[in-house]
């Protein structure tokens, strides 16, 4: 990296710079320790909840934009953004006498985190990722590492273990950096309608089912081709289709058909009947239903890399194994936190679709790999738990 890129990369750290005096701050209202929190982030919403959870009476401060958790309760801002020099912070401190500062997205406004050391408050960094040692070597951190904000943190969190080693490579107390696991973005399971559910889970009793959700018409043949090796094996196989565009619904249909294959279409209030080997729904929107139905998902797009993908964790949080192509960059860091858990099948071409298909309907595949990416696509909480803790740990017990 080049001394610029280093320089912006700690500028970036820093955080957003307040040249002029700031408002006076606003101190949230109760009784019980505050902890500040600078830096806005999937996190924020899920531990201010945590937090307010196991410390009844703490009150919360944003030094940024505003959060809501997911009970629409907001944390109260304290400031527009973190002052920006030291002065500043000393009378932001002296101010609203803060039991802790969190910063997450691994902001780290220097000015703040000094005054935070001079007055025994304590902090604590989320840092998803830390600079790669050889190139902050070269850089701001060698030159100034006595004086690094960075060594004033009581304590740093980070994914894993890879994340700590670069850590400590950069002069980081090893008391002080603390593996947490990956915080994955959090989303709500779609919603199944129970009622089909249960009038469609007849019909596709003892059947092999897949899914291809949001299927662009793109990447029709390379299903249908997966599909038909599938038939090949086990001649009851079911295939499911939402389309990506519901314009397109009729077109994969045809090209299903012009396979010989049998078709059913959810638009009709056709039912998939024992000879029915393909049904088409309209669109995404019972997708839901269509996750809970399958034991297989196909996420569409990922392959040639057309649409929008779905996400991930949306056929894992309702039980449903996952196969997907190599365009991941959409819901890039839940792809990866999957694939490492193995908790998802990656394909790279068509002819591998088909294996991939033909080798995760049969159960047992299937359930060893939505176990997997359950477990990740519901780990967030835990893992808001346990920072949540770690700050509340800091907090003298006559404050809590």
């Amino acid at each position: 990296m080049s001394r610029l890129g280093d320089l912006a990369f700690w500028r970036h750290l820093r955080g957003p710079r307040i040249d002029a005096a700031p408002a006076d701050p606003v101190a949230p209202p109760g009784e019980g320790p505050l902890v500040l929190i600078c830096g806005q982030s999937d996190a924020m919403p899920g531990l201010a909840a945590a937090l307010r959870r196991l410390r009844p009476g703490l009150r919360l401060g944003a030094l940024g934009p505003v959060a809501v958790d997911r009970g629409d309760r907001p944390v109260p801002q304290v400031l527009p953004a973190p002052p920006g020099d030291a002065a500043l912070s000393r009378q932001l401190l002296a101010a609203l006498d803060p039991a802790a500062l969190v910063l997450t997205d691994g902001l780290l406004p220097a000015a703040l985190v000094f005054a935070c050391d001079e007055a025994a408050v304590p902090v604590t960094l989320i840092a998803g990722q830390i600079p790669n040692a050889a190139e902050t070597e070269r850089g701001l951190w060698h030159n100034t590492r006595a004086r690094s904000p960075a060594t004033r943190i009581a304590r740093v969190l980070v994914p894993d273990r890879a994340t700590r080693a670069e850590a400590l490579r950069l002069g980081l107390a090893p008391a002080r950096v603390d593996i947490i696991g990956r915080l994955t973005a959090m989303i709500p399971a779609p919603r199944v309608n129970r009622r089909d559910a249960e009038a469609l889970r007849p019909l596709l009793h003892a059947r092999p089912v897949w899914l291809a959700a949001a299927l662009p018409l793109a990447e029709a043949n390379a299903v249908l081709d997966a599909h038909a090796a599938l038939l090949a094996a086990r001649h009851r196989a079911l295939l499911l289709i939402a389309p990506a565009d519901p314009d397109e619904a009729e077109a994969i249909a045809v090209v299903a058909e012009a396979r010989g294959l049998s078709v059913a279409r959810r638009d009709r209030d056709e039912d998939p009947g024992p000879d029915v080997q393909v049904l088409v729904a309209g669109d995404t929107a019972e997708l839901g239903l269509w996750y809970r139905l399958a034991p297989v998902t196909y996420l569409g797009g990922t392959l040639v890399g057309t649409g929008s993908p779905r996400h991930p964790f949306e056929p894992a949080s309702l039980g449903s194994a996952i196969i997907h192509g190599p365009a991941t960059a959409t819901h890039a860091a839940e792809w990866l936190a999957l694939d490492r858990a193995r908790g998802a099948r990656a394909v790279t071409s068509a002819a591998a679709l088909r294996v991939a298909v033909e080798d995760l309907t049969a159960p047992d595949q299937a359930a060893s790999l939505s176990v997997a990416a359950w477990t990740v696509a519901t780990d967030r909480a835990a893992v808001i738990r346990r920072i949540a803790e770690a700050v509340l740990s800091d907090l003298p017990e006559g404050r809590g």
